[in-house]
């Protein structure tokens, strides 16, 4: 009979063990998964990280090519107009070199005569004079015959000086049309080294773009592949979590739901409604009608009430222990700062505030900080 009684003993803890073993084995199984779900959900984030740098590059990059084929157009006009500046300039030095070329051959000219008319007079000077006296009728005939030819000499003088006056303030003129040139040439000589150095920053910035390009489309096909191992994963985890013991969301009931109403978004990966791309979702969306009461999920201290950026309206409460709360997206808040609340007290009211579509209820839970589902703490 004793011996009867051991063995049922033993049978019975064999079958409890036989049960356990799997439960155990599946057990270990999902925490791994879990694990290796955080794991490509963390390359998932650095690829959507990755993906937005690469697309601020390409924007940058942009705006920069835009802008420097601006300015590549701007100094090529001001290069077109420096050369017709150029060219009017030219045919003004032409010309003015031309009349500075007919003037000092005038002045040559007029040297010619004076020299000759001075060496004339040198070399047969007493015969002119004795032609001048014997010519004369009387010495007023010789005085106006001398002084004709004083007159004659002193003309040559002020022609030469009149023309070379001239011929130097051609050259004056000839001075400054140079000096002009000179200056558009320096003009061009800069403005087609400007030229050059934004064509090389055109260049560099369109090898910026091509490779923030790639990187945008390595990152994208890098997240895309990382989504379909995380699609994948969390079919398994379900099917894990399905024949587990366990409740399938994990949670312990510690907290109330913050109001009553369909989840329209759940925790994790989604499409963003309003930036059009995947990200974290860090909560739970509640729908419900704007104005709707919003209960505290358990006892705790407010340590914010406030505008909360993309949160809109926004409570926080400390549960303790490391466990936060958080309610978004409020129309109007109902408790302070410091103040400490009960479970299923009021403290807000539902609204659409901050990046939201549609009234509903945000609902977050931290833990140390870190955001988990807040189906591991709902009944």
């Amino acid at each position: 009979m004793q011996s009867r009684k051991l063995v049922a003993v033993f049978l019975t803890c064999w079958l409890v063990l036989l049960q356990t073993f799997p439960a155990l084995a599946a057990n270990e199984e999902l925490e791994q998964k879990k694990k290796e779900l955080d794991s490509v959900q963390q390359r998932m984030q650095q690829a959507q990280q990755q993906q937005e740098n690469a697309s601020q590059q390409i924007i940058w990059a942009k705006g920069d090519i835009r802008k420097v084929t601006a300015l590549l157009a701007q100094l090529q006009k001001d290069i077109v107009e420096l050369e017709k500046r150029a060219d009017a300039l030219q045919k003004d030095i032409d010309k003015n070199q031309a009349q500075l070329n007919a003037k000092r051959g005038e002045m040559e000219g007029r040297l010619k005569i004076y020299r000759a008319r001075l060496r004339q007079i040198y070399e047969n000077g007493q015969i002119n004079y004795l032609d001048v006296l014997l010519g004369a009728k009387d010495f007023g005939d010789f005085a106006s015959r001398m002084y004709l030819l004083q007159k004659i000499v002193q003309s040559d003088l002020n022609l030469v000086a009149t023309v070379r006056r001239e011929a130097d303030a051609i050259q004056k003129r000839q001075d400054r049309l140079d000096s002009q040139m000179k200056e558009i040439q320096k003009d061009r000589a800069d403005l087609e080294k400007k030229k050059a150095d934004a064509e090389q920053m055109k260049e560099q910035r369109a090898r910026l773009l091509y490779k923030a390009e790639e990187e945008k489309r390595k990152a994208g096909e890098e997240y895309d592949r990382m989504l379909a191992i995380s699609d994948n994963i969390k079919a398994l985890l379900q099917s894990l979590e399905s024949s587990s013991s366990m409740p399938s969301n994990g949670g312990n009931g510690s907290f109330i739901w913050p109001c009553s109403g369909p989840i329209t978004s759940y925790y994790g990966w989604r499409t963003h409604p309003i930036f059009g791309t995947r990200r974290y979702h860090s909560g739970l969306d509640i729908g419900v009608d704007t104005g709707t009461p919003i209960h505290a999920a358990a006892n705790g201290v407010i340590i914010y009430s406030g505008w909360m950026g993309g949160y809109g309206y926004a409570i926080m409460i400390d549960h303790g222990g490391g466990l936060t709360t958080i309610y978004g997206h409020n129309s109007r808040l109902a408790v302070s700062e410091g103040q400490h609340v009960t479970q299923g007290q009021v403290v807000a009211y539902a609204g659409s505030t901050g990046y939201s579509t549609g009234p509903h209820c945000h609902f977050e839970v931290r833990l140390h900080g870190e955001v988990v589902s807040p189906l591991n703490y709902l009944p």
